[in-house]
């Protein structure tokens, strides 16, 4: 393995590190430790429940699978829910959604480049780019732009079929 593959296998599980710790930054090692509960694959409600946001809304944590396949899985169920949410007008819901998409497009990465470092830099470009989304799905869901936020989850899509075909996951 030459320096540039090692390095970038590095910053990908740094930035993985980084976007797992994401959302949940404020949550204590108590706190974590004591929910023991597991999601399945596809599913992103915990068994013990949701959190409690900055505003006192419900946060569901996602919990990433073990396989870039369940993983997939997983992005998609939230794709479905944050399309659901779109169509609803519930702006307010966006971002939590697309950070869980975030979130689990980050862990997707690290799975996919453990399996084949190769496309690790397109990889990574495109979780960059993921990234980017949630956080204008974030703005334009709180300032209330539905058309916006509609215009910004196509794009989100488009990238996501992207990761898919270059995860290969099915």
């Amino acid at each position: 393995m030459d320096r540039f593959t090692m390095r970038s296998g590095l910053m990908v599980a740094v930035l993985a590190a980084f976007v797992l710790a994401g959302c949940s930054s404020s949550k204590t090692k108590t706190e974590e430790s004591e929910k023991s509960s597991e999601v399945t694959p596809g599913s992103a409600v915990p068994a013990g429940g949701a959190e409690k946001a900055e505003g006192g809304e419900s946060v569901v944590a996602v919990t990433p699978a073990n396989s870039v396949e369940g993983i997939w899985a997983q992005i998609e169920s939230e794709q479905a829910k944050l399309s659901t949410t779109i169509q609803n007008g519930q702006l307010k819901d966006v971002h939590h959604l697309a950070f869980g998409i975030r979130d689990l497009v980050g862990a997707l990465a690290v799975k996919a480049n453990e399996a084949t470092p190769a496309g690790a830099t397109r990889l990574n470009g495109m979780v960059e780019l993921v990234n980017e989304s949630a956080a204008k799905l974030d703005e334009l869901g709180d300032a209330g732009n539905l058309s916006g936020t509609q215009a910004e989850f196509a794009k989100l899509e488009a990238v996501l079929s992207a990761i898919k075909s270059a995860t290969g996951a099915k």
